[in-house]
């Protein structure tokens, strides 16, 4: 519907730009001041996108467009703040085991404006999806953190407008 269409897109998409468009000014004059007094620092952003962003995936024409998205959002943010010596890059992930991804069977819910939502992913797919990753299983949040954190330590400061996949290895879907 239009009604989910535009809430996949609003949190995954129009979010991120906001708060990104919001920082704009503040990192500019923490920039200016810098350069005026002779000081470089590297400020980073870390975008987060999906591999159903970069390959698409059945039953997600939003959630795929929304995170294409955020992909094309960091290739301009990288060419538009690298002047201010800001990397801006992307990591799209793959299947990550949190509570959205877990077995349906456990019988989860979330509760989204008054309504409880069912979540998680059917366990036959679930177990078919682990199998195809050449890990043989999802990422942890811990994992999943570790890929972001590559691109916040100083040994990336000239690496920008990249999407890293995090995915154990799949590189298709």
């Amino acid at each position: 519907t239009d009604e989910q269409w535009y809430a996949i897109m609003d949190c995954h998409l129009t979010a991120p730009f906001r708060i990104l468009r919001a920082a704009q000014p503040v990192i500019r004059a923490l920039s200016k001041a810098e350069t005026d007094s002779g000081v470089r620092k590297v400020r980073k952003v870390v975008n987060i996108s999906s591999m159903a962003g970069v390959f698409g995936n059945v039953g997600q024409t939003n959630y795929s467009a929304a995170k294409a998205g955020i992909m094309g959002v960091t290739q301009a943010l990288a060419k538009e703040w690298g002047r201010m010596n800001v990397t801006v890059n992307c990591v799209a992930f793959g299947l990550i085991k949190t509570r959205l991804t877990g077995s349906t069977a456990d019988g989860a819910t979330t509760n989204i404006d008054g309504r409880d939502i069912k979540v998680g992913v059917n366990p036959g797919l679930l177990s078919m999806m682990e199998q195809t990753i050449p890990l043989g299983r999802g990422g942890t949040p811990e994992e999943a953190a570790g890929s972001v954190y590559l691109f916040c330590i100083p040994e990336s400061d000239y690496v920008s407008g990249q999407t890293l996949i995090c995915s154990g290895g799949l590189t298709g879907m």
